[in-house]
Protein backbone atom coordinates (compact mmCIF):
# COMPACT_ATOMS: atom_id res chain seq x y z
CA UNK A 1 0.00 0.00 0.00
CA UNK A 2 1.32 3.52 -0.20
CA UNK A 3 3.94 2.88 -1.98
CA UNK A 4 5.29 0.08 0.23
CA UNK A 5 5.75 -3.40 -0.58
CA UNK A 6 4.08 -5.72 1.42
CA UNK A 7 5.48 -7.80 4.52
CA UNK A 8 5.27 -11.23 5.08
CA UNK A 9 4.57 -12.12 8.41
CA UNK A 10 6.84 -14.69 8.47
CA UNK A 11 9.50 -11.87 7.89
CA UNK A 12 8.52 -10.79 11.02
CA UNK A 13 9.24 -13.45 12.55
CA UNK A 14 12.98 -13.61 10.92
CA UNK A 15 13.23 -10.34 12.55
CA UNK A 16 12.53 -11.18 15.85
CA UNK A 17 14.90 -14.59 15.76
CA UNK A 18 17.94 -11.86 14.11
CA UNK A 19 16.92 -9.00 17.03
CA UNK A 20 17.64 -11.90 19.73
CA UNK A 21 20.48 -13.34 18.38
CA UNK A 22 22.30 -10.16 17.99
CA UNK A 23 22.46 -10.52 14.29
CA UNK A 24 24.88 -6.64 13.45
CA UNK A 25 22.49 -7.10 10.19
CA UNK A 26 19.03 -7.45 11.78
CA UNK A 27 18.87 -3.58 12.63
CA UNK A 28 19.74 -2.73 9.09
CA UNK A 29 17.12 -4.99 7.91
CA UNK A 30 14.54 -3.64 9.95
CA UNK A 31 15.19 -0.29 9.09
CA UNK A 32 14.76 -1.41 5.21
CA UNK A 33 11.74 -2.57 5.61
CA UNK A 34 9.79 -0.42 8.45
CA UNK A 35 11.24 2.50 8.16
CA UNK A 36 9.62 4.48 5.39
CA UNK A 37 6.52 3.40 6.82
CA UNK A 38 7.11 4.30 10.44
CA UNK A 39 8.15 7.70 9.26
CA UNK A 40 5.51 8.09 7.85
CA UNK A 41 3.00 7.22 10.65
CA UNK A 42 5.42 9.36 13.34
CA UNK A 43 5.25 12.58 10.54
CA UNK A 44 1.49 12.10 11.02
CA UNK A 45 0.87 12.65 14.31
CA UNK A 46 3.85 15.18 14.91
CA UNK A 47 4.06 17.33 11.82
CA UNK A 48 7.70 18.16 11.89
CA UNK A 49 9.93 16.25 9.83
CA UNK A 50 12.94 16.35 12.76
CA UNK A 51 11.15 15.24 15.71
CA UNK A 52 9.50 12.36 13.16
CA UNK A 53 13.04 11.54 12.86
CA UNK A 54 14.45 11.78 16.16
CA UNK A 55 10.89 9.40 16.98
CA UNK A 56 11.89 6.71 14.92
CA UNK A 57 15.56 6.73 15.82
CA UNK A 58 14.44 6.34 19.30
CA UNK A 59 11.70 3.82 18.46
CA UNK A 60 14.10 1.54 16.72
CA UNK A 61 16.87 1.58 19.40
CA UNK A 62 14.02 0.72 21.91
CA UNK A 63 13.20 -2.13 19.72
CA UNK A 64 16.28 -3.48 19.45
CA UNK A 65 17.14 -3.02 23.26
CA UNK A 66 13.79 -4.16 24.20
CA UNK A 67 12.78 -7.39 21.66
CA UNK A 68 13.37 -10.07 24.94
CA UNK A 69 10.49 -8.32 26.10
CA UNK A 70 8.63 -9.69 23.78
CA UNK A 71 7.93 -13.06 23.74
CA UNK A 72 6.03 -14.12 20.88
CA UNK A 73 7.28 -13.03 17.41
CA UNK A 74 3.54 -12.95 16.04
CA UNK A 75 2.93 -10.06 18.01
CA UNK A 76 6.19 -8.26 16.77
CA UNK A 77 4.18 -5.86 13.72
CA UNK A 78 1.48 -4.16 16.45
CA UNK A 79 3.94 -3.72 19.26
CA UNK A 80 6.69 -2.05 17.12
CA UNK A 81 3.67 0.07 15.73
CA UNK A 82 3.28 0.42 19.65
CA UNK A 83 6.70 1.59 20.32
CA UNK A 84 6.50 4.29 17.94
CA UNK A 85 2.98 5.76 18.66
CA UNK A 86 4.20 5.59 22.30
CA UNK A 87 7.29 7.66 21.29
CA UNK A 88 5.20 10.11 19.14
CA UNK A 89 2.70 10.77 22.47
CA UNK A 90 5.41 11.00 24.75
CA UNK A 91 7.49 13.27 22.97
CA UNK A 92 4.20 15.92 22.28
CA UNK A 93 3.47 15.59 25.94
CA UNK A 94 7.32 16.79 27.03
CA UNK A 95 6.39 19.82 24.53
CA UNK A 96 9.59 18.21 22.46
CA UNK A 97 8.19 19.11 19.06
CA UNK A 98 9.18 22.67 17.86
CA UNK A 99 6.23 25.59 17.75
CA UNK A 100 7.30 26.28 13.62
CA UNK A 101 7.20 23.02 11.96
CA UNK A 102 9.09 21.95 9.25
CA UNK A 103 7.30 19.39 7.14
CA UNK A 104 8.87 16.84 5.59
CA UNK A 105 8.70 16.33 1.42
CA UNK A 106 5.54 14.10 0.14
CA UNK A 107 6.55 10.94 -2.09
CA UNK A 108 3.49 10.22 -4.56
CA UNK A 109 1.54 7.47 -3.17
CA UNK A 110 1.01 3.75 -5.20
CA UNK A 111 -2.18 4.68 -7.98
CA UNK A 112 -2.49 7.14 -10.10
CA UNK A 113 -4.66 9.79 -9.93
CA UNK A 114 -5.30 13.67 -10.90
CA UNK A 115 -5.12 16.27 -8.88
CA UNK A 116 -8.96 17.05 -8.59
CA UNK A 117 -9.39 13.29 -7.80
CA UNK A 118 -7.01 13.78 -4.70
CA UNK A 119 -8.39 17.13 -3.42
CA UNK A 120 -12.12 15.41 -3.20
CA UNK A 121 -10.32 12.78 -1.16
CA UNK A 122 -8.80 14.93 1.09
CA UNK A 123 -11.89 16.70 1.33
CA UNK A 124 -13.36 13.75 2.27
CA UNK A 125 -10.85 12.99 5.12
CA UNK A 126 -11.08 15.81 6.55
CA UNK A 127 -14.77 14.81 7.95
CA UNK A 128 -13.56 12.37 9.93
CA UNK A 129 -12.08 13.03 13.60
CA UNK A 130 -8.42 11.75 14.39
CA UNK A 131 -9.11 8.29 15.57
CA UNK A 132 -10.84 7.31 12.57
CA UNK A 133 -8.40 8.68 10.46
CA UNK A 134 -5.23 7.24 12.31
CA UNK A 135 -7.03 3.22 12.24
CA UNK A 136 -7.80 3.80 8.82
CA UNK A 137 -4.21 5.05 8.11
CA UNK A 138 -3.18 1.99 10.00
CA UNK A 139 -5.36 -0.65 8.93
CA UNK A 140 -5.26 0.50 5.03
CA UNK A 141 -2.24 1.98 4.36
CA UNK A 142 -0.05 0.12 7.25
CA UNK A 143 -1.99 -3.16 6.72
CA UNK A 144 -2.05 -3.98 10.40
CA UNK A 145 -4.95 -6.67 10.95
CA UNK A 146 -7.43 -5.98 13.77
CA UNK A 147 -5.32 -7.70 16.67
CA UNK A 148 -2.61 -5.20 15.89
CA UNK A 149 -4.91 -2.28 15.70
CA UNK A 150 -6.00 -3.08 18.85
CA UNK A 151 -2.49 -3.37 20.14
CA UNK A 152 -1.46 0.26 18.86
CA UNK A 153 -4.71 1.68 19.73
CA UNK A 154 -4.80 0.61 23.30
CA UNK A 155 -8.28 -1.18 22.30
CA UNK A 156 -10.62 -3.73 23.08
CA UNK A 157 -10.46 -6.04 19.37
CA UNK A 158 -14.58 -5.61 18.62
CA UNK A 159 -14.16 -1.72 19.39
CA UNK A 160 -11.43 -1.56 16.77
CA UNK A 161 -13.32 -3.39 14.06
CA UNK A 162 -16.71 -1.20 15.38
CA UNK A 163 -14.55 2.06 15.10
CA UNK A 164 -12.87 1.26 11.42
CA UNK A 165 -16.65 -0.18 9.90
CA UNK A 166 -17.73 3.27 10.68
CA UNK A 167 -14.64 5.22 9.61
CA UNK A 168 -15.16 3.56 6.49
CA UNK A 169 -18.66 4.03 6.15
CA UNK A 170 -18.38 7.89 7.13
CA UNK A 171 -15.41 8.27 4.48
CA UNK A 172 -17.98 6.82 1.93
CA UNK A 173 -20.82 9.11 2.49
CA UNK A 174 -18.00 11.97 2.70
CA UNK A 175 -17.14 11.44 -0.16
CA UNK A 176 -19.93 10.92 -1.97
CA UNK A 177 -21.09 14.66 -0.02
CA UNK A 178 -18.16 16.20 -1.33
CA UNK A 179 -18.30 14.84 -5.11
CA UNK A 180 -22.30 16.03 -5.21
CA UNK A 181 -21.42 19.05 -3.68
CA UNK A 182 -18.79 19.82 -6.58
CA UNK A 183 -20.75 18.50 -9.22
CA UNK A 184 -24.40 18.83 -8.71
CA UNK A 185 -25.09 22.54 -8.41
CA UNK A 186 -26.38 23.06 -11.42
CA UNK A 187 -28.65 20.19 -11.85
CA UNK A 188 -30.12 19.76 -8.44
CA UNK A 189 -30.79 23.24 -6.84
CA UNK A 190 -30.62 21.73 -3.21
CA UNK A 191 -27.32 21.34 -3.37
CA UNK A 192 -26.00 24.71 -2.85
CA UNK A 193 -28.55 25.41 -0.03
CA UNK A 194 -26.96 22.37 1.80
CA UNK A 195 -23.76 22.63 0.84
CA UNK A 196 -23.31 26.44 1.03
CA UNK A 197 -21.07 28.25 -1.14
CA UNK A 198 -19.26 26.56 -3.86
CA UNK A 199 -15.42 25.63 -2.58
CA UNK A 200 -16.48 26.29 1.13
CA UNK A 201 -15.07 23.09 3.27
CA UNK A 202 -17.74 20.74 4.35
CA UNK A 203 -18.16 19.53 7.65
CA UNK A 204 -19.68 16.44 8.87
CA UNK A 205 -23.07 17.60 9.90
CA UNK A 206 -23.28 19.10 6.14
CA UNK A 207 -22.14 15.64 5.04
CA UNK A 208 -24.96 13.81 6.88
CA UNK A 209 -27.78 16.45 5.32
CA UNK A 210 -26.01 16.14 1.63
CA UNK A 211 -25.67 12.10 2.91
CA UNK A 212 -29.60 11.94 3.40
CA UNK A 213 -30.48 14.17 0.44
CA UNK A 214 -28.17 12.04 -2.05
CA UNK A 215 -30.54 8.65 -1.03
CA UNK A 216 -33.80 10.43 -1.65
CA UNK A 217 -32.98 12.51 -4.77
CA UNK A 218 -33.53 10.76 -7.86
CA UNK A 219 -30.70 12.90 -9.58
CA UNK A 220 -28.06 13.21 -7.16
CA UNK A 221 -28.26 9.74 -6.39
CA UNK A 222 -26.88 8.95 -9.70
CA UNK A 223 -23.78 10.30 -8.35
CA UNK A 224 -24.14 9.53 -4.89
CA UNK A 225 -25.05 5.71 -5.45
CA UNK A 226 -21.77 4.14 -5.42
CA UNK A 227 -19.06 3.29 -2.46
CA UNK A 228 -15.99 4.71 -2.50
CA UNK A 229 -13.21 1.91 -3.49
CA UNK A 230 -11.65 3.70 -0.35
CA UNK A 231 -8.16 1.51 -0.20
CA UNK A 232 -7.14 2.42 -3.81
CA UNK A 233 -7.86 6.00 -3.24
CA UNK A 234 -6.22 6.27 -0.21
CA UNK A 235 -3.04 4.98 -1.65
CA UNK A 236 -2.95 7.51 -3.90
CA UNK A 237 -2.46 9.71 -1.65
CA UNK A 238 1.12 11.19 -0.91
CA UNK A 239 3.19 10.15 1.99
CA UNK A 240 5.94 11.35 3.67
CA UNK A 241 9.70 11.46 2.27
CA UNK A 242 11.81 10.23 4.75
CA UNK A 243 15.22 11.63 5.15
CA UNK A 244 17.97 10.14 3.14
CA UNK A 245 20.46 10.82 6.02
CA UNK A 246 18.26 9.25 8.62
CA UNK A 247 19.73 5.40 8.09
CA UNK A 248 23.29 6.34 8.72
CA UNK A 249 21.93 8.24 11.84
CA UNK A 250 19.92 5.27 13.02
CA UNK A 251 22.38 2.54 12.29
CA UNK A 252 25.13 4.15 14.14
CA UNK A 253 23.46 4.79 17.14
CA UNK A 254 22.03 1.53 17.45
CA UNK A 255 25.74 -0.28 16.81
CA UNK A 256 28.56 1.57 17.60
CA UNK A 257 29.67 1.40 21.87
CA UNK A 258 30.17 4.84 22.01
CA UNK A 259 26.21 5.37 21.90
CA UNK A 260 25.38 2.95 24.45
CA UNK A 261 24.68 5.33 27.33
CA UNK A 262 22.88 6.96 24.88
CA UNK A 263 20.31 3.62 24.21
CA UNK A 264 19.84 3.22 27.55
CA UNK A 265 18.98 6.67 28.44
CA UNK A 266 16.70 6.17 25.22
CA UNK A 267 14.95 3.25 26.96
CA UNK A 268 15.14 4.41 30.21
CA UNK A 269 13.30 7.74 29.55
CA UNK A 270 10.25 5.72 27.39
CA UNK A 271 6.88 6.33 28.89
CA UNK A 272 3.73 5.35 28.26
CA UNK A 273 1.15 7.64 26.50
CA UNK A 274 -0.28 9.81 28.74
CA UNK A 275 -3.93 9.67 29.04
CA UNK A 276 -5.17 12.51 27.12
CA UNK A 277 -3.50 11.88 23.58
CA UNK A 278 -3.42 15.11 21.07
CA UNK A 279 -5.58 14.27 17.97
CA UNK A 280 -2.91 14.78 14.80
CA UNK A 281 -4.04 17.22 12.01
CA UNK A 282 -4.64 15.65 8.77
CA UNK A 283 -2.19 16.19 5.69
CA UNK A 284 -1.63 18.79 4.45
CA UNK A 285 -1.98 18.62 0.70
CA UNK A 286 -2.72 22.15 -0.16
CA UNK A 287 0.75 22.40 -1.14
CA UNK A 288 0.36 20.08 -3.73
CA UNK A 289 -3.27 20.05 -4.44
CA UNK A 290 -4.67 23.34 -4.34
CA UNK A 291 -8.66 23.80 -3.28
CA UNK A 292 -9.14 26.21 -6.48
CA UNK A 293 -8.61 22.83 -9.13
CA UNK A 294 -10.78 22.25 -11.83
CA UNK A 295 -12.99 19.32 -9.80
CA UNK A 296 -15.12 19.05 -12.52
CA UNK A 297 -12.75 17.70 -14.63
CA UNK A 298 -11.10 15.26 -11.92
CA UNK A 299 -14.63 13.63 -11.22
CA UNK A 300 -14.12 12.46 -15.05
CA UNK A 301 -11.33 10.23 -13.78
CA UNK A 302 -13.09 9.26 -10.57
CA UNK A 303 -15.08 6.64 -12.68
CA UNK A 304 -11.71 4.58 -12.83
CA UNK A 305 -11.52 5.49 -9.02
CA UNK A 306 -15.07 4.37 -7.96
CA UNK A 307 -16.85 0.79 -7.77
CA UNK A 308 -20.10 0.00 -8.06
CA UNK A 309 -21.51 -2.11 -5.21
CA UNK A 310 -24.64 -3.63 -5.01
CA UNK A 311 -26.36 -3.88 -1.36
CA UNK A 312 -23.82 -0.75 -0.84
CA UNK A 313 -27.17 -0.03 2.45
CA UNK A 314 -25.73 -2.61 5.11
CA UNK A 315 -21.88 -2.87 6.81
CA UNK A 316 -20.02 -5.79 7.56
CA UNK A 317 -18.25 -5.72 10.80
CA UNK A 318 -15.97 -8.59 10.14
CA UNK A 319 -12.57 -8.43 10.97
CA UNK A 320 -11.58 -8.54 7.46
CA UNK A 321 -14.60 -6.11 6.11
CA UNK A 322 -13.40 -3.78 8.99
CA UNK A 323 -10.25 -2.47 8.04
CA UNK A 324 -9.60 0.59 6.16
CA UNK A 325 -6.78 3.56 6.52
CA UNK A 326 -6.95 7.31 5.87
CA UNK A 327 -3.47 9.25 6.13
CA UNK A 328 -2.92 11.71 9.01
CA UNK A 329 -4.89 12.53 12.12
CA UNK A 330 -7.46 14.73 12.23
CA UNK A 331 -8.11 19.09 13.23
CA UNK A 332 -8.67 18.92 16.67
CA UNK A 333 -11.98 20.50 15.61
CA UNK A 334 -13.43 17.91 13.76
CA UNK A 335 -15.83 16.24 15.77
CA UNK A 336 -17.22 12.22 14.88
CA UNK A 337 -20.83 12.29 13.63
CA UNK A 338 -23.39 12.34 16.29
CA UNK A 339 -25.49 9.90 14.65
CA UNK A 340 -22.35 7.20 14.24
CA UNK A 341 -19.83 7.77 16.21
CA UNK A 342 -17.79 4.68 17.02
CA UNK A 343 -17.19 3.94 20.40
CA UNK A 344 -14.31 5.45 22.11
CA UNK A 345 -12.79 2.86 25.24
CA UNK A 346 -10.49 3.67 27.65
CA UNK A 347 -6.84 3.56 26.59
CA UNK A 348 -6.19 0.86 29.41
CA UNK A 349 -8.59 -1.60 27.77
CA UNK A 350 -7.05 -5.26 27.54
CA UNK A 351 -5.38 -5.42 24.19
CA UNK A 352 -5.84 -8.71 22.17
CA UNK A 353 -3.12 -10.59 20.34
CA UNK A 354 -3.20 -11.08 16.44
CA UNK A 355 -3.79 -14.22 15.35
CA UNK A 356 -1.77 -13.76 11.47
CA UNK A 357 -1.09 -16.79 9.69
CA UNK A 358 2.31 -18.73 9.77
CA UNK A 359 5.08 -19.09 7.29
CA UNK A 360 3.42 -22.79 6.27
CA UNK A 361 0.23 -21.18 4.95
CA UNK A 362 -1.65 -23.09 7.71
CA UNK A 363 -3.81 -21.20 10.54
CA UNK A 364 -1.65 -20.11 13.61
CA UNK A 365 -3.29 -20.71 17.07
CA UNK A 366 -4.01 -16.73 18.37
CA UNK A 367 -2.16 -16.68 21.58
CA UNK A 368 -4.29 -15.94 24.85
CA UNK A 369 -3.20 -13.42 26.66
CA UNK A 370 -0.80 -10.26 25.61
CA UNK A 371 2.65 -10.46 26.15
CA UNK A 372 3.72 -7.24 24.31
CA UNK A 373 3.42 -4.80 26.72
CA UNK A 374 6.91 -2.08 26.75
CA UNK A 375 8.16 -2.52 30.20
CA UNK A 376 9.75 1.12 31.13
CA UNK A 377 12.50 0.65 33.44
CA UNK A 378 12.37 4.01 35.53
CA UNK A 379 15.58 6.61 34.79
CA UNK A 380 18.62 6.34 36.22
CA UNK A 381 19.69 8.64 38.67
CA UNK A 382 22.71 8.72 40.99
CA UNK A 383 23.15 10.19 44.35
CA UNK A 384 25.28 11.34 47.00
CA UNK A 385 25.81 9.91 51.04
CA UNK A 386 23.93 12.16 53.51
CA UNK A 387 26.08 14.69 55.24
CA UNK A 388 28.95 12.97 57.74
CA UNK A 389 29.25 14.07 61.41
CA UNK A 390 26.93 14.14 64.45
CA UNK A 391 23.11 13.85 64.73
CA UNK A 392 21.19 17.84 64.03
CA UNK A 393 20.60 20.03 66.74
CA UNK A 394 17.06 19.02 68.72
CA UNK A 395 14.36 20.36 66.25
CA UNK A 396 15.96 19.95 62.85
CA UNK A 397 15.71 17.66 60.06
CA UNK A 398 18.24 15.01 59.06
CA UNK A 399 19.79 16.11 55.98
CA UNK A 400 18.78 14.31 52.93
CA UNK A 401 20.86 12.99 50.03
CA UNK A 402 20.70 14.40 46.63
CA UNK A 403 19.52 12.64 43.61
CA UNK A 404 19.90 13.57 40.31
CA UNK A 405 18.62 12.80 37.15
CA UNK A 406 20.72 13.22 33.38
CA UNK A 407 18.82 14.33 30.40
CA UNK A 408 20.16 14.29 26.31
CA UNK A 409 19.77 17.06 23.56
CA UNK A 410 17.81 16.32 20.32
CA UNK A 411 18.64 18.45 17.99
CA UNK A 412 18.89 21.47 20.36
CA UNK A 413 21.07 23.45 22.12
CA UNK A 414 19.93 22.89 26.33
CA UNK A 415 18.06 20.12 28.47
CA UNK A 416 17.19 19.90 31.64
CA UNK A 417 18.92 17.90 34.31
CA UNK A 418 16.45 17.09 37.38
CA UNK A 419 17.97 17.68 41.27
CA UNK A 420 15.60 16.33 44.17
CA UNK A 421 15.81 15.95 48.09
CA UNK A 422 15.18 12.83 49.05
CA UNK A 423 15.01 11.97 52.76
CA UNK A 424 15.46 15.16 54.13
CA UNK A 425 16.48 18.84 53.23
CA UNK A 426 19.94 19.41 50.89
CA UNK A 427 22.04 22.33 50.02
CA UNK A 428 23.57 21.42 46.50
CA UNK A 429 25.62 23.80 43.78
CA UNK A 430 26.80 22.75 40.37
CA UNK A 431 30.57 21.96 41.05
CA UNK A 432 32.09 21.60 37.70
CA UNK A 433 31.26 20.18 33.86
CA UNK A 434 32.64 17.62 31.50
CA UNK A 435 32.72 17.88 27.60
CA UNK A 436 31.50 20.63 25.78
CA UNK A 437 28.58 21.93 27.97
CA UNK A 438 27.91 24.79 30.44
CA UNK A 439 25.45 24.06 33.43
CA UNK A 440 25.35 26.79 36.94
CA UNK A 441 23.10 27.15 39.47
CA UNK A 442 22.51 25.69 43.29
CA UNK A 443 20.25 26.46 46.21
CA UNK A 444 18.29 24.42 48.68
CA UNK A 445 15.83 21.91 48.33
CA UNK A 446 13.20 20.72 51.20
CA UNK A 447 12.81 17.38 51.04
CA UNK A 448 10.84 15.80 48.32
CA UNK A 449 11.36 19.24 46.26
CA UNK A 450 12.66 18.87 42.34
CA UNK A 451 14.43 21.88 40.47
CA UNK A 452 16.27 22.05 37.25
CA UNK A 453 19.29 22.85 36.14
CA UNK A 454 19.65 24.31 32.61
CA UNK A 455 22.45 22.84 30.94
CA UNK A 456 23.90 24.53 27.15
CA UNK A 457 25.86 22.73 24.91
CA UNK A 458 28.85 25.40 23.89
CA UNK A 459 28.82 24.50 20.22
CA UNK A 460 26.55 26.40 18.19
CA UNK A 461 26.82 23.62 15.37
CA UNK A 462 26.38 20.08 16.42
CA UNK A 463 27.35 17.73 14.01
CA UNK A 464 26.96 13.75 15.01
CA UNK A 465 26.71 13.26 18.52
CA UNK A 466 28.37 13.79 21.91
CA UNK A 467 28.36 13.12 25.96
CA UNK A 468 29.49 14.93 29.03
CA UNK A 469 28.20 15.34 33.04
CA UNK A 470 27.33 18.12 35.14
CA UNK A 471 29.19 17.17 38.73
CA UNK A 472 27.36 18.61 41.83
CA UNK A 473 29.00 19.90 45.38
CA UNK A 474 27.43 16.81 47.10
CA UNK A 475 29.24 14.13 44.80
CA UNK A 476 26.56 13.19 42.77
CA UNK A 477 26.93 13.67 38.78
CA UNK A 478 24.25 13.84 35.98
CA UNK A 479 24.97 12.51 32.66
CA UNK A 480 24.47 14.68 29.60
CA UNK A 481 23.92 13.29 25.55
CA UNK A 482 23.03 15.11 22.65
CA UNK A 483 22.86 14.16 18.58
CA UNK A 484 21.67 16.09 15.70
Amino acid sequence: MAGWPSIERAEDQWLVQSLRSGDVAAQAHLYDVYAARLFDYCHVLLRDQEAAALTLLDSMIIVQECIGELTDPRLFRGWLYAVARDECLRRRAQSEVPAERRRAAEAVGGLETDEATRQLVHSALLVLNGRQREVLDLALRHELDPGELAEVMRMAPQDVSVLVAQARHDLDDAFAAVVVAATGREDCPSVSALAGPQGRRLDAETCRRLARHITNCPICGVRGNRKVATTRLLSAMPYAAIPADLRDRVLSVAADPQFADLRATIVNRAEPPSEVEPEPEPRDTSRFWPVAVAVTVGVLIIGGILLVLPGSGSQNTSNNQAIGSSPGGSPSDADSPADSAAPTPSDDATSPTPSPSGSSGGPTPTPTSKHSTRKHPPGRSTSAPPSQGGPPPPGQPAPGTLAVSGCTMHGSRTCTVTVSAQGGPVNWSVSGVRGDISASGGGSLAAGQSTGVTVTRDATICIGSGSGSVSFSSGASASVNWYC
